[in-house]
């Protein structure tokens, strides 16, 4: 059991307002909250884990599999393996978590 291990990393900058705070790590899995303010935005990328996205609030405009969505706080989007996504335009200061499958190796934390 590990209760939270992670509480103590900075906050990782992604890009000039998305900031990710890693939650939980293992082989299997990945979990992380990220918040972005609005006007924010993200490049379209994919990598090889599949992930879900839940917003915990705010609002935006989401792209996944070359489809745009607009999601708000309660909704789950799920992303297939290598399928280009990212949040296109925040529309409201927004919070959502991450959770990827396997682990995401580049996110690991440094022992």
């Amino acid at each position: 059991m590990q209760y939270n291990p992670y509480k103590k990393l900075p906050l990782y900058k992604m890009g000039p307002v998305v900031g990710r705070e890693l939650l939980a790590y293992d082989e299997d899995y990945t979990v992380n909250r990220l918040f972005a303010p609005k006007g924010g935005n993200g490049p379209i990328h994919k990598h090889p884990h599949k992930q879900v996205v839940y917003v915990l609030k705010g609002s935006g405009l989401f792209t996944c599999g070359g489809k745009d969505f607009d999601v708000k706080a309660g909704d789950v989007v799920q992303i297939e393996s290598n399928e280009e996504h990212t949040f296109k335009d925040i529309y409201e200061d927004t919070e959502w978590l991450e959770i990827f499958t396997p682990g995401r190796e580049d996110f690991k934390p440094e022992q």
